[in-house]
């Protein structure tokens, strides 16, 4: 998993959310997640693509669902964030970099709205399982969104800049993928 992490981060990680929900390996907790209508679809079509190549590549379908991309997007992008920090600077720096976030989330908000089509699109809220410890992060976003203020950007336009992010990126890294699994994958066949 280490060299696909290296090569296609996005589907390792992807595949890492997705086999320690199959697996019950980590705990999960269910979260409201609201998600712009263009993400929502773009990640549906993401889905459906990933369950045909992984079928394609290891003969298995598998049961990818929204929550997985949700989790295996906001992980990275919340790792800088401790939920059980108290430190002063250190909650400093964070805020900064959620400020940051408000930005991406801001400037996808513009993006959405300048497109009558998207723009017209409802939005979806599926409930997530996400991994806890992702969860508690995006928790903590959210408490130092609170304390930033005049902060005019919304947790869902964050997540939802962040997933478009990361499902935009995923096509580039599919031959990376298939690569990878022809590489190291045996079956009983061959």
């Amino acid at each position: 998993m280490l060299e696909l992490s290296q090569q296609a981060p996005n589907y390792a990680s992807l595949l890492t959310v997705y086999s320690a929900s199959q697996l019950n390996a980590l705990a999960f907790e269910n979260r409201n997640i609201n998600l712009y209508g263009l993400v929502a679809d773009q990640v549906g079509t993401q889905i459906t693509a990933d369950k045909a190549l992984i079928k394609t590549l290891t003969l298995q379908r598998p049961k990818l669902t929204i929550a997985h991309y949700v989790d295996a997007a906001l992980e990275p992008v919340l790792r800088p964030l401790d939920p059980t920090g108290i430190d002063m600077d250190a909650m400093e720096e964070e805020r900064d970099y959620v400020w940051q976030l408000a930005q991406k989330g801001l400037a996808y908000r513009r993006y959405i709205l300048s497109d009558p089509d998207s723009a017209n699109l409802a939005n979806y809220r599926p409930v997530c399982s996400l991994r806890a410890d992702v969860n508690a992060r995006l928790t903590r976003m959210m408490d130092l969104m609170e304390s930033i203020q005049g902060l005019q950007a919304k947790p869902f336009e964050i997540v939802s800049a962040c997933l478009a992010e990361y499902v935009g990126s995923l096509p580039g890294e599919r031959p990376l993928l298939t690569a990878f699994f022809q590489k190291h994958l045996v079956t009983t066949i061959q």
